[in-house]
């Protein structure tokens, strides 16, 4: 009997499937087309997932004539907006990832070739800043874990690994009391402790001292998810044990965090790296984290089958776009790891 949890996610996923494909101009784009890369950067991944590989082609296509550059970067026409002016790495990881799973190979290698081209040449982390930035400045655990996933797609095994390596040391360099997590570093690799006002979401995540005292709600839950699932997958890719270890120790540090880490919309991605674990594992823990996020994301779909806000905080009109097409992504492959163990 398929859990109930898993057998509601399939339906939500098929209504979001019915949503995205709505959204889609008769030449591939999505609106609005000022906000560019904001809304669109998930979809050729979610594309793909979901069985409409034709409607993702057709996207790719309009990507290659109208907004990708002649170095390879995105945002040609249309710049970036939102979150996508501080987060440069992130959407080009995932159009390049969704462009390579569908075969559009013309696209996912030119977006590569930028990619790489931002990674550090010493520490392996991914400057947040992209092509501007020094290699004092910033470089993201997001940016390098979806960068890291990115190199693994398109078969560089060696920035893959630089990159897994960066995320190694963070964890190992993160403060053992206090139940903080620095999310960036500058200067190397100093871990950023002072930021401007209102940042303090982006560059610490703080969860509870102990289980009477939970951290505050709201987290950034989804970066650590995401490092764990790239970790993992790099475990698997490389045969290193230390790799998947780590993993674990991202996931079961945002344990420690408050009732709403399952259930925020900060959460996706982080149900998403406990079942990449739980497919390698089989340990019913991770399950039980993946089940509850999936189950928490079905009641939180609008009635017209979509998502309102994604991960990264956004005020965008594209936001609903970029949240739908995100937990089309996490719905799909976290019920496919949750089902890799029973089948």
């Amino acid at each position: 009997m398929i859990p109930t949890e898993r057998s509601a996610g399939k339906q939500a996923a098929i209504r979001a499937v019915k949503w995205l494909i709505k959204q889609q101009n008769e030449d591939g784009a999505f609106q609005p087309l000022a906000e560019g890369m904001a809304g669109f950067h998930k979809v050729p991944y979610a594309l793909a997932l979901s069985g409409q590989s034709g409607r993702g082609v057709r996207l790719c296509t309009w990507l290659v004539d109208y907004s990708l550059d002649e170095d390879g970067e995105l945002g040609a026409s249309f710049g970036r907006s939102g979150p996508m002016e501080r987060y440069y790495v992130y959407p080009a990881a995932w159009v390049t990832a969704g462009a390579q799973k569908l075969g559009q190979f013309g696209l996912s290698m030119r977006l590569w070739g930028f990619l790489a081209s931002l990674q550090h040449p010493d520490t392996g982390g991914f400057l947040r800043e992209g092509p501007d930035a020094g290699l004092d400045d910033e470089q993201d655990m997001l940016g390098t874990a979806l960068g890291g996933l990115a190199a693994l797609y398109m078969g560089d095994e060696r920035a893959a690994v630089n990159a897994g390596d960066f995320l190694m040391r963070r964890w190992e360099n993160q403060p053992k009391t206090g139940g903080k997590m620095y999310l960036m570093v500058r200067r190397g690799e100093e871990p950023v402790r002072v930021f401007g006002d209102g940042l303090d979401e982006e560059y610490v995540l703080q969860v509870g001292r102990s289980a009477d005292e939970p951290g505050p709600p709201g987290q950034w839950y989804f970066v650590p998810g995401l490092v764990a699932g790239f970790l993992a997958r790099l475990s698997e890719a490389t045969g290193e044990r230390s790799y998947l270890h780590t993993a674990q120790e991202y996931i079961n540090f945002c344990e420690g965090g408050a009732e709403d880490r399952y259930s925020s919309p900060r959460s996706g991605l982080f149900g998403w790296g406990a079942s990449v674990l739980y497919a390698l594992t089989g340990n019913v823990n991770y399950e039980r984290i993946a089940s509850s996020v999936i189950e928490a994301m079905v009641a939180r779909q609008a009635p017209d089958g979509s998502w309102l806000e994604p991960c990264l905080p956004s005020d965008l009109v594209s936001a609903q776009t970029d949240a739908t097409a995100e937990a089309l992504i996490v719905m799909l492959e976290t019920i496919d790891n949750l089902e890799a163990v029973t089948a």
